[in-house]
């Protein structure tokens, strides 16, 4: 607001009205000042914040693309590094291949410079064989003159030879004539031999009869009634001695040497004593002779079945 000095003041309190106008427009005036500057300095504000932002994301693309490009300069360096260690190995085996050549070049030339000597050795035999080969020819001719002398005494040799021969042959023919009477005796000893044998056999076999009856008149009959049964099957397969043993459990029989079925059954005489039945069984197609099923059994059964424990 203006002040008019030039002219008087015709409002109604007009002297009130002067003083507030006065001090109202000055405020606005300043308000409107900072209002300016403030907007000039968000403006200003603003603008810088725009161009930071363009150049911060201009930095941000800027910084993707140098981290695509050492990416990218990595694996090259790392195939770079990959194809340096495989020119080295392959350089080494170059070397190797190299040192390996001049090792076999060296040995070729040692192998060569022995073949020279040797050939120079076999020129110096072949140089003796010649001489050696006249010297032969010259008693060649001496040694046909031996040679017709010695075909007469050989064919002389030979006669007495066919001579001799038929000696020989006439002798062989007795010997022959001997061995076939011998033979014969000694098949018929085998057949005595055998005869022999059998009779044994049927006087053992007797001789138990006897002596079973002998001890059903001396002693009460050998059963396994209330007793525990232990089962002993032996036979010889393919020429190999087979024992079987069966438990008195019942269970399945297991095969065992000699030494481990007596240590079983003198366990078992050991547990059980008097109650001990032991069951000797030999098949029909045991492989074994008489004798040696009945050693075995009297064997078995003496030292360890009930029955037989005063003696068999």
């Amino acid at each position: 607001m203006h002040h008019f000095r030039a002219f008087p003041d015709l409002r109604v309190n007009a002297r009130s009205q002067t003083s507030d106008s006065a001090l109202w427009p000055s405020f606005t005036d300043i308000m409107t000042v900072i209002l300016m500057v403030f907007m000039l300095t968000m403006i200003v504000v603003i603008v810088k914040n725009a161009h930071l932002v363009d150049r911060m994301r201009l930095s941000q693309i800027r910084l993707e693309e140098s981290e695509d490009r050492l990416r990218i300069q990595v694996d090259q360096l790392a195939l770079l590094r990959s194809r340096s260690i495989d020119l080295e190995d392959d350089l080494r085996a170059k070397k190797m291949e190299i040192i390996l050549l001049t090792d076999e070049l060296a040995n070729l030339d040692e192998i060569v410079a022995a073949k020279l000597v040797f050939i120079d050795e076999l020129t110096d035999q072949n140089r003796a064989l010649l001489e050696n080969l006249r010297v032969v020819q010259l008693s060649v001719v001496d040694k046909e003159a031996e040679i017709a002398g010695f075909q007469a005494r050989i064919d002389e040799i030979s006669v007495d030879s066919e001579r001799a021969q038929e000696e020989l042959n006439r002798q062989l023919a007795l010997l022959l004539s001997q061995l076939q009477d011998k033979e014969a005796a000694l098949i018929m000893r085998t057949s005595e031999k055998t005869d022999l044998e059998l009779t044994l056999a049927r006087q053992r076999q007797d001789f138990s009869s006897l002596e079973d009856k002998y001890l059903k008149l001396v002693h009460p009959a050998r059963s396994s009634l209330g007793k525990l049964v232990a089962t002993v099957r032996y036979a010889r397969v393919e020429g190999r001695p087979v024992i079987t043993f069966r438990d008195i459990d019942g269970s399945d029989g297991v095969q065992l040497t000699k030494t481990q079925l007596h240590a079983r059954l003198t366990a078992l005489k050991e547990q059980h004593g008097e109650k001990l039945y032991v069951k000797i069984v030999i098949p029909d197609n045991s492989g074994l002779s008489y004798n040696e099923a009945w050693d075995f059994t009297k064997e078995i059964l003496s030292s360890y079945d009930y029955y037989y424990v005063d003696g068999w």
